[in-house]
């Protein structure tokens, strides 16, 4: 308390201020602002996001759906291995803005590899070349 008493009183009053203010954010907001940072947890939930577009809109590619569980499990263990909670990271993960986010990021990929989104032959195209290639996308993925 002496550092903060050598401060003079309006600085002490701004200071006291600015800590209530940050004890005042929910913690799933400074979470958010740490975890977009996050390269690897953010590839992997474009990668998510990418193939769940390819197998809803290609009839002839389905989801592997507990390959994608454990994808989810094995990215929120490493956010909690950087220090992230529990509750930070299914907070960011479920987070209906980052969903967005992450979706418009996908769909722009998707487009970068010739994807069009109401021509579902487009979608076969790159997810069956992602299955073959056995990319991050391609292991979330199987034909049918």
């Amino acid at each position: 308390m002496t550092r903060i008493a050598s401060f003079p009183a309006d600085m002490r009053t701004m200071l006291k201020a600015c800590v209530f203010a940050l004890c005042c954010v929910p913690a799933p907001v400074i979470a958010a602002k740490g975890l977009v940072q996050e390269a690897a947890l953010n590839e992997g939930l474009i990668a998510i996001s990418m193939a769940n577009v390819i197998r809803k809109t290609c009839p002839s590619i389905s989801a592997r759906m507990l390959e994608a569980w454990l994808q989810i499990k094995t990215l929120e263990a490493e956010a909690q291995s950087l220090g992230y909670s529990a509750q930070e990271v299914t907070a960011f993960i479920k987070d209906p803005m980052e969903k967005k986010r992450v979706l418009s990021i996908a769909q722009e990929r998707l487009a970068d590899h010739g994807v069009i989104p109401d021509q579902p032959a487009t979608h076969c195209t790159l997810g069956l070349a992602e299955i073959e290639a056995g990319s991050a996308i391609g292991k979330l993925l199987k034909a049918k």
